[in-house]
């Protein structure tokens, strides 16, 4: 059986050196990281992870809790966290939650929490509070868009200020009738509001500062299933668009199927510019425009923030906060 040492020998590394590498330890360079792990893959080393977890007292394995692995978003950000977390040999347990606020504790409280060194979690339900009672020994990064008072990690989207891209996006191609597709039935941009009311106060301020705008918000959740039969029902009554902001490139989708089906040509007719930069739209027809937020960055953010919280107590480091810079990417959906 190959041990850490034949690693070593091979790789023509220290036994420390190449023990950091396979822990995923920072400050090592880029050739003995290389070396090793040419090394162990040479040799097919696997660690003995029973032994490992007696000594470090830890599993080598985090969480990562979604409210739908079926939904573009979500599957491209556990990918991208996965692969993240390998590269630092660590595996990921991924579970969904169906938005269910008693799912997203039970995971922080119950036995996931108890076989895993830490967790990612997206949360759509549960209070801060509430998470952080229930993540009280455990290493938690959050993602979430209305929870901004908390000691605890946090990644959010550029709701707000994406949102008031997508819509400027429009105007300056000469939208004037736009709908805004997928926001709450009575949406706000208040203080605790959630990735739909600010994407929603983005576009708002964008249409403030031109008066000759029209904005129409239409309630929808965050599929292309409903988000195609709303945009139906909106054509039927007769509501006028000549752009719209999907808040979700799965949103966008399914109004690109509406509108073809109701024989209105995009871009020609309606321009249409999503928010998220699922893979999806590059290939969709017509392809679509997007507000990309760079998803696997977001979530090799949410990886290494988890990591650095796991090797340091919450008392040696604050909470800390994590925004990506947006990318608005045009493609022939709005032209």
């Amino acid at each position: 059986m190959t041990t850490l040492a034949d690693v070593a020998k091979e790789a023509g590394v220290s036994v420390m050196s190449a023990s950091n590498v396979l822990r995923g330890k920072p400050n090592v360079s880029a050739s003995i990281r290389e070396r090793v792990l040419a090394a162990a893959t040479k040799l097919d080393y696997r660690a003995n992870m029973a032994a490992k977890s007696l000594r470090s007292g830890r599993s080598g394995i985090i969480a990562l809790c979604v409210p739908r692995l079926d939904m573009p978003f979500n599957a491209a950000f556990a990918a991208a966290a996965t692969s993240a977390a390998e590269e630092h040999g660590v595996r990921v347990m991924v579970q969904q939650t169906l938005s269910d606020p008693e799912r997203e504790l039970e995971i922080l409280r119950g036995a996931t929490a108890s076989l895993v060194d830490g967790t990612i979690v997206s949360a759509v339900g549960a209070s801060a509070r509430e998470i952080e009672d229930a993540a009280s020994s455990h290493a938690v990064v959050l993602y979430d868009e209305r929870i901004q008072n908390t000691q605890l990690d946090l990644i959010s989207s550029p709701n707000q200020a994406g949102g008031r891209a997508a819509v400027e996006h429009l105007i300056t191609k000469g939208c004037r009738r736009i709908a805004v597709l997928g926001t709450h039935s009575a949406p706000h941009g208040r203080a605790g509001a959630d990735g739909q009311d600010l994407r929603w106060a983005g576009a708002l301020s964008a249409a403030e500062d031109n008066p000759q705008v029209d904005l129409t918000p239409i309630p929808c959740a965050w599929d292309c299933e409903p988000a195609y039969a709303a945009m139906l029902s909106a054509l039927a009554v007769g509501t006028p668009v000549d752009g719209i902001f999907a808040m979700t490139d799965s949103v966008a989708l399914g109004a690109i199927r509406a509108l073809s089906d109701r024989d209105l040509r995009c871009p020609e007719d309606v321009r249409i510019i999503g928010f998220d930069g699922i893979r999806e739209g590059a290939i969709s027809v017509p392809s679509l425009s997007t507000v990309d937020i760079g998803i696997t960055q977001l979530a090799r953010t949410a990886v290494d923030m988890l990591l650095t919280r796991i090797e340091a107590p919450a008392s040696e480091l604050p909470g800390r906060r994590f925004t990506p810079a947006y990318t608005l990417i045009e493609r022939e959906s709005s032209r």
